[in-house]
């Protein structure tokens, strides 16, 4: 029965320009206890050095992201495609095994111009296998043509496959409503939280845009046991008139107003 809060968490990146281990530090103290990575080198740092650094100054890995720029290939039937794409996520996984990462989020389309297939399903497949042999499991987000994730959540039932959620893309895609939240809650094993303004995926700190979050606590998951994470981004005018430091202030306390209603949801039901 839970009565005790999430763990919280942030994306590294959040809008301001400055090293990585100053951004770490921010988060940290701004009382945030866990944080998600994108895996891919900084200027000043390697992705292999991040987790490392990450957890010597306090916090929780919860997830790392990979990039995306070449996630339709996944679908694409031609064999050298597909061998240098299964390659290239084999490799990320082995490197998040050697690190000590146990979840990673995907995407499975960048806007393609054909339909979901059976190509992909045995290519995720294939992935799917590759994390489970090392102990990792893959969250799929809700990006802009949620008819990908229907049929490869149709098609494969995983133990180590499962759904990260996305605020901002699901208001945007199902137009005011969860769609995606109340098809795969089940399947949840990580949040993207954010807001927006309703027409753009603006990547807002919650409660500074249009998303009906009463909505979203509604549909909320009562087995969840993840953390509440935001993937929020400083505007021009936030990065002009607040120190970072205050960005992220404003953030944490927004989303304990979220959580704290959460939590209220979820141990009501419990009672009742």
């Amino acid at each position: 029965m839970r009565k005790n809060n999430f763990l919280t968490g942030i994306f590294s990146w959040f809008g301001y320009i400055m090293p990585f281990k100053k951004r770490v530090e921010l988060i940290k103290k701004a009382g945030f206890n866990a944080i998600s990575l994108w895996w891919e080198d900084e200027d000043e740092i390697g992705r292999s050095d991040m987790p490392k650094l990450t957890r010597e100054m306090g916090l929780i890995i919860d997830n790392i992201h990979f990039p995306y720029d070449d996630c339709n290939l996944l679908w694409i039937n031609e064999k050298e495609v597909e061998n240098g794409i299964i390659r290239q996520y084999f490799s990320w996984l082995e490197e998040c095994a050697e690190n000590n990462i146990n979840l990673v989020v995907m995407h499975v389309e960048n806007n393609p111009p054909f339909s979901p297939n059976e190509k992909g399903i045995k290519n995720l497949l294939k992935i799917v296998d590759k994390a489970k042999e090392l102990k990792i499991k893959i969250a799929l987000e809700n990006t802009r043509k949620n008819e990908y994730l229907d049929h490869i959540f149709k098609n494969i039932n995983h133990e180590n496959l499962g759904f990260c959620h996305d605020t901002s893309h699901d208001w945007l895609t199902s137009k005011g409503k969860f769609a995606a939240l109340e098809n795969w809650k089940d399947k949840l094993l990580c949040t993207h939280i954010s807001d927006n303004n309703g027409k753009e995926d603006n990547h807002f700190i919650p409660l500074k845009g249009t998303i009906n979050w009463d909505k979203y606590i509604e549909l909320f998951p009562q087995n969840y046991n993840g953390a509440l994470s935001l993937e929020i981004c400083a505007t021009k005018d936030d990065v002009k008139c607040l120190k970072p430091e205050d960005f992220l202030k404003i953030a944490r306390e927004n989303l304990s107003i979220v959580e704290e209603k959460l939590i209220t949801k979820l141990y009501k039901n419990k009672q009742g």
